[in-house]
């Protein structure tokens, strides 16, 4: 696969007494390497830990913890978030679910960028239909903090069908 472009910017969700630590409005646009398509994904991250109800409101969802099984819980605690991320250190585990299935990976890798923010591609690698099990392991040009598009102020529609309520989610495995 050639590199994939990846645009990631964020802002903080605005609390009632200013701004809400660890709780991000992201967006996310994969440009394909070949068609030049690009993929639009807008979510809600939280870094735990984070107060009520902001955790089970997240479609990304990021703690301390160690293992494919801290995942699994974290995931099985808050099933509405599509990927879990769990770090320590250098290591992190990503959960992800989609469609009934679920898959953990561990990737080893440099300080930057952060758990989070590899948390939020994989939330759009996996909304965009690219195969998961390619993800960290497929060429990415990752530019922080800019857009090809510009923002709405509603929510795009991979946004709105990753927060549905009737999807169901996967057991933990």
């Amino acid at each position: 696969m050639a590199a994939l472009t990846v645009y990631a910017s964020e802002s903080s969700v605005p609390a009632a007494a200013g701004e809400q630590e660890g709780v991000r409005r992201t967006r996310v646009v994969l440009v394909h390497p070949a068609s030049g398509a690009q993929i639009v994904d807008e979510h809600l991250r939280v870094e735990l830990p984070a107060p009520a109800p902001w955790p089970r409101l997240a479609d990304v969802l990021v703690g301390k913890g160690e293992g494919e099984r801290c995942a699994a819980e974290l995931a099985m605690c808050h099933p509405g978030a599509l990927v879990v991320a769990v770090y320590r250190g250098r290591d992190g585990w990503i959960r992800f679910a989609s469609e009934g299935c679920s898959r953990s990976l561990s990737t080893r890798r440099s300080p930057s960028p952060s758990w989070a923010t590899w948390a939020s591609l994989a939330h759009a690698w996996l909304l965009s239909g690219l195969p998961v099990a390619e993800f960290g392991s497929a060429p990415m040009r990752l530019l922080l903090g800019q857009s090809p598009l510009p923002c709405s102020n509603r929510p795009s529609s991979v946004r709105a069908a990753s927060a549905s309520a009737e999807r169901e989610r996967p057991a933990a495995s």
